[in-house]
């Protein structure tokens, strides 16, 4: 994994030692080696964290043969040794044994063409000298991030983090009131927006194109939706589970490739039990290593499963414990992160990717096998609701449910009621929606200073997820949920999270599950082989009954995340309650509010005070870097 940063200025004034100072801020994304290219309009820059062929020659960024294209690229192209043999049967040869360079000769080949030859995670940017046009691009899924604003001119700045961003002196610096509204609302901030305004995120599966006296040009060249719009598999059972056997299989080897230690993040989930048992099927890494966190939480805590699995796939197996963190270490990771970010699986995923580059660099995770299999609580209680709607006694539940006495337990059943009932007079888009929202509406306008509440009242989260809605409105409504959550809790919430935390690490993390090939298959599976009467990842799971234990397949799902619930009840509170009340932002006397209501267990409020925490935490660090 790597950073990239550039500058593209018409008016020829770009800056070497500004552009060093961007990508050098990146560094910890690629320790191994700086490089920097520059002509009379571009420069770009690229710190890499070596993987495929460690030697110098692979260093970037780099040219193709011609000398027509420069590129710098973050990320991994896992079928480049497939590309590599077919270009090579066109003609082309290669110095190097990494899958840069393979890059620019299928560019150089099939012109943008190539982006649908590519299987893998990757950001990058790639110059044509003849043509005098730059090329920004980014994956599928949006596992690598690329952040840009708009220079005069039609010119541009980008990089891998807005930190990189940041460092150029023309970078906008005022706070954006709809990320602060989608950020109170989810934990997290939406696709396309940024914290601050002007600045943005090239959408996942688009490439931009800058040409002198042209404005820019976005144009997308892969369409989830059209997966979901595609014909479902007309298969037996037994057929279904033989292809995903042999794809998933094949899909792991590729994800496997890695001239550097390799390893797997164990967490005894179905998701990352099934790449365990991929790995010791086509025997890929002798001297493999998993990693999982355990929690002292009971509730939390799933280690023993991945024990169990470790020792039946005879994998090395290294664990840690987490224990409550104090706050200065969680307000470390908040400050880090680019923007405003509140998972709070961010704790453990720390701990889990130290612990993993202290023996590996490229690690395989379970990430998109929820989204793609129908894994999550949420789509039982979309069904449930279906249900629930039309029964006389639904306002009795929800009357009920005020009534249920509160939990610090992880998503303890209390939490699950209230959140299903707040549901159930919403339509079924809105109801999805609120099943993971934080603060709504009206608790957003009491939370929020009078200074800042109309600018951010203004825009609603929601209106995105209703364009995604639009995508595939003739789709099963279930098919709905399924895709608007790749579009969204994917990509912004999981994904930023694994490539943040990991990239703080210099630890490169792949998931075979969001192979595109994969992810196309896994779609047209019929909506009974994901969920059945209420069972989740159905058919994922009966494709795994031979190799994996029933505890593991059946048991109950933990998730990944952290007791913040109980924390909050404990030494770190004044810490955190501390800087949760100084933020311009918010309204101080709400927030102690907030406090006392969970203090006293009258409403769990730990997932509103854990993000708030966040918000905080990062809007003074961003305070001190202005003041720079």
């Amino acid at each position: 994994m790597c950073a990239i940063a550039g500058i593209l200025s018409w008016n020829k004034d770009n800056n070497s030692v500004v552009l060093k100072k961007m990508t050098e801020t990146m560094a910890h994304r690629g320790p191994d080696a700086y490089g920097d290219w520059h002509n009379e309009v571009i420069s770009l820059g690229h710190q890499r964290l070596s993987i495929q062929d460690t030697s110098v020659a692979a260093n970037q960024p780099m040219h193709d043969f011609s000398g027509r294209y420069v590129i710098a690229f973050n990320g991994e192209i896992y079928n480049f040794q497939k590309l590599k043999k077919t270009l090579t049967q066109c003609g082309y040869q290669f110095k190097t044994h990494g899958d840069t360079e393979v890059i620019l000769a299928a560019w150089n080949h099939w012109g943008v063409d190539a982006l649908s030859y590519f299987e893998g995670m990757f950001a990058f940017a790639l110059w044509d000298n003849h043509l005098k046009e730059l090329y920004l691009v980014r994956d599928r899924f949006g596992e690598k991030p690329l952040y840009y604003f708009k220079l005069p001119n039609n010119g541009v700045v980008f990089a891998s983090e807005l930190k990189g961003l940041l460092k150029h002196p023309a970078c906008p610096k005022s706070l954006n009131p709809n990320a602060i509204s989608q950020f109170l609302s989810l934990n997290y901030i939406l696709t396309e927006q940024c914290i601050l305004e002007g600045v943005h995120k090239l959408a996942p599966a688009n490439y931009m194109i800058f040409k002198e006296n042209q404005e820019p040009i976005t144009r997308p060249y892969w369409s989830l939706a059209e997966s979901f719009h595609a014909p479902k598999w007309d298969l037996s059972e037994a057929e279904l589970i033989e292809q995903f056997n042999e794809l998933f299989t094949d899909t792991v080897k590729d994800c496997s490739l890695s001239d550097v230690p390799l390893g797997i993040f164990l967490s005894g989930g179905i998701d990352s039990s099934t790449i365990a048992a991929s790995i010791k099927r086509a025997s890929i890494n002798e001297h493999l290593k998993a990693f999982t966190i355990g929690f002292t939480n009971k509730s939390y805590n799933e280690l023993d499963k991945a024990k169990l699995v470790a020792n039946n796939m005879q994998i090395k197996h290294l664990w840690e414990i987490t224990t409550p963190e104090n706050a200065l270490f969680v307000k470390k990771i908040a400050e880090n992160l680019d923007e405003p970010f509140a998972d709070t699986s961010m704790i453990p995923m720390y701990t889990l990717a130290s612990l993993a580059r202290k023996n590996a660099t490229v690690c395989l995770s379970g990430d998109g096998g929820d989204e793609l299999f129908g894994g999550y609580e949420t789509y039982r209680a979309d069904i449930l609701r279906n249900i629930f709607q039309y029964l006389p006694f639904k306002n009795l539940l929800s009357t009920l449910a005020g009534y249920a006495p509160v939990s610090h337990k992880k998503v303890s059943f209390d939490y699950k009621l209230k959140q299903f009932t707040k549901g159930l007079s919403l339509s079924p888009e809105r109801a999805h929606y609120s099943w993971r929202t934080i603060f709504s509406d009206a608790e957003k306008k009491d939370i929020l200073r009078n200074t800042h509440k109309n600018a951010v009242l203004n825009h609603d989260p929601f209106e995105v997820f209703s364009k995604f809605y639009d995508d595939v409105k003739s789709c099963n409504m279930l098919e709905q949920h399924f895709y608007v959550d790749l579009k969204t809790w994917m990509v912004d919430d999981i994904l930023v999270k694994v490539d943040r935390i990991s990239m703080m690490h210099s630890l490169e993390v792949r998931a075979p599950f969001l192979n595109h090939k994969l992810a196309e298959w896994a779609i047209r599976l019929p909506t009974k082989h994901k969920i059945h009467k209420l069972r989740t990842k159905y058919l994922l799971k009966k494709s795994q009954e031979k190799n994996l234990p029933n505890s593991v397949l059946y048991g109950k799902k933990e998730g990944f995340s952290s007791p913040v619930s109980e924390w909050m009840t404990r030494d770190i509170v004044d810490q955190i309650r501390d800087n949760t009340t100084i933020c311009e932002w918010l309204d101080k006397d709400q927030i102690s509010k907030l406090w006392k209501n969970h203090n006293e267990k009258i409403v769990d409020c730990s997932y509103k005070l854990f993000g708030l925490f966040c918000l905080s935490s990062w809007m003074n660090k961003f305070s001190e870097i202005e003041k720079q």
